[in-house]
């Protein structure tokens, strides 16, 4: 293996170019803003960033231009060049590199698109390196910024286009004569400072033009015979460092041979499933796909090679608009059944695939159907079905709903299953209201049961609820004497966005909850009690209210949770 030394200048020439492509098995750029400045600091520094993998082909390989202005959100399907891809047309694409060079080139070339969406660019202070941060620390800060920042702030895309024909010392000299009446008044402090601004363009000119930073190892794929499996091979292994790809993103690798446009249908299901508000990430749509077609939970590049993999693949993409309508279900599911609106209330995504592949062989459920869907996931959640041996559980479960013959879901099988074979908990239980741990689940369930909407179905972020006492902690533990027990039990705990809980004072409830009624609010989803919230005047501060009052909200907190998670069962204690 032999590697060949490449100037920073010639590398961001050859990607405004096209000559410097990547390609269709490329994830997006994933780096932000604090992992630019790192690799930034670390070439100032001069250490070593690791060499560039390169692949030299005339492969007909869809190429995909780097971005310009880096758009965290930018359609990777607008960056192909379709010309380029042909075959028979000379290329070079990157295997391994392209966050660092997407970074340099935003750095030296190109700009970051902010939250506003301005173009934000590079800046740096060369006078400000003391050389003496302490270990970890950036010697060399980078500012970005929409707007030309004044001395001595110094562009450094200036070095190759305001100052692209001077050397070093010719720029130090400009720098510090504009920098005059910013550095110190004379003496060894000025000439210090003076110093750093020769030393910081000396080097950013250095990394710019000289063949000795950054190294190449290309892969000559005209001259010498690299065919795509064996690059694919290569991929994979490479982005298993570095910047850790998921297994996802690897079976990608494998699955883009055969299917063009797989990576666009994914991202649009990701972005279908998670509305803006869930991190659903994309090896949960490959197991759900790979399980609904009988193929195992298990990510592996192995499952898309050869001869079974090709035919898995075909069937995949001949069967996309029946997964496409069972992920459009599930999202309808999850909305108005599940109401999941925040990654808070769940605690394995990984539940939902069972009903993704009951949805792919068994669509359009009815009330029924959706009443034991909705058990079999908020059992899961509170009793922690999916906290270990995720592939394997999966593969039971799916291997049960495939082999069922009939169109209900089999929450019985189901729940037999985890009791008998795994030995957990398949029903609700007293202990369960006095884990912390669950509290948001189950008050989630509750207010989204008597209200129909989630709680953290909020209108602007950072919104979302907390857990609020509605008797005030402090006042039944110095007035009244309850201890932590009794002041935590469930049935004085509520959901209030997290404003109005910074906001609200501490005040008794009688007087808080009847101020809320009087504006209009609708306490009973609060207290939930109807006696006290036909009247809040009765939510006395006295201990014997008090107890009767947590002792009514729980029975009926219990009597909403087993509606839920416990459907037959409850449905038995009222026979």
């Amino acid at each position: 293996m032999s590697y060949t030394p490449r100037s920073l200048f010639r590398l961001l020439e050859d990607i405004d170019g096209n000559r410097l492509l990547l390609p269709h098995i490329q994830r997006p750029f994933v780096w932000q803003a604090h992992q630019t400045e790192r690799l930034f600091d670390s070439l100032m520094r001069d250490y070593p960033i690791q060499t560039f993998l390169f692949w030299r082909t005339t492969e007909a390989i869809r190429a995909r231009r780097f971005m310009q202005v880096v758009d965290p959100d930018a359609d990777l399907s607008a960056l192909y060049d379709l010309n380029r891809s042909a075959a028979g047309v000379e290329k070079t694409f990157v295997l391994d590199g392209q966050q660092r060079l997407q970074s340099l080139h935003s750095l030296f070339r190109g700009a970051m698109l902010n939250g506003s969406g301005a173009q934000e660019e590079a800046y740096i202070d060369p006078a400000l390196q003391s050389g003496h941060l302490a270990e970890g620390d950036l010697l060399y800060p980078v500012r970005w910024s929409a707007d030309r920042l004044p001395l001595p702030w110094f562009r450094i895309r200036d070095l190759v286009e305001r100052h692209q024909n001077g050397n070093a010392l010719e720029i130090a000299d400009i720098l510090n004569e504009q920098f005059s009446g910013l550095l110190a008044a004379s003496g060894e402090e000025r000439r210090v400072q003076e110093r750093r601004v020769r030393s910081a363009i000396s080097q950013l000119s250095s990394l710019l033009n000289h063949d000795k930073h950054f190294w190449i190892d290309e892969l000559d794929g005209v001259a010498k015979q690299y065919p795509y499996r064996h690059i694919l091979e290569i991929f994979v292994r490479v982005n298993s460092g570095g910047t850790k790809l998921t297994a996802g993103d690897l079976m990608f690798a494998a699955m883009k041979e055969g299917w063009d446009d797989v990576e666009t249908r994914i991202e649009q299901t990701l972005d279908l499933l998670n509305g803006g508000r869930l991190t659903i990430e994309s090896d949960f749509v490959l197991k759900a796909l790979s399980l609904a077609h009988g193929e195992g939970a298990e990510i592996t590049t192995a499952k898309f090679e050869g001869t079974r993999g090709a035919s898995l693949l075909s069937r995949m993409e001949a069967q996309w608009d029946q997964a496409e309508q069972a992920f459009r279900e599930l999202r309808d599911f999850m909305v108005h059944s599940l109401r999941l609106q925040a990654n808070r209330v769940v605690r394995s995504y990984n539940a939902l695939i069972p009903l993704f592949v009951h949805l792919f062989h068994r669509p359009k459920p009815d009330e029924f159907r959706r009443v034991q869907m909705t058990a079999y996931f908020h059992k899961a959640q509170l009793f922690g079905w999916f906290g270990s041996q995720t592939d394997a559980t999966l593969n039971v479960l799916v291997g049960r709903l495939l082999k069922s013959t009939a169109s209900a879901f089999p929450l019985d099988e189901i729940t037999q299953y985890f009791r008998s074979s795994r030995g957990v908990r398949v029903e609700l239980a007293d202990s369960d209201l006095w884990d912390t741990r669950l509290r948001p689940l189950l008050l989630n369930i509750v207010y989204s049961r008597a209200w129909g909407e989630s709680p953290f179905d909020v209108s602007f972020k950072g919104n979302e609820p907390h857990v609020d006492h509605i008797y005030p902690q402090h006042m039944l533990r110095s007035r009244l004497g309850f201890g932590n027990r009794e002041i935590n039990d469930i049935g004085n705990l509520r959901f209030v966005g997290a404003t109005d809980n910074i906001r609200k004072r501490a005040e008794l409830p009688a007087s808080y909850f009847a101020r809320l009624k009087r504006s209009g609010v609708p306490i009973e989803k609060h207290l939930l009690v109807l006696d006290f919230a036909t009247d809040p005047a009765r939510l006395a501060f006295d201990a014997d209210t008090y107890d009767r009052f947590r002792g009514m909200r729980r029975d009926e907190i219990w009597r909403l949770l087993r509606t839920v998670v416990d459907p037959d069962a409850a449905v038995a204690t009222q026979g």
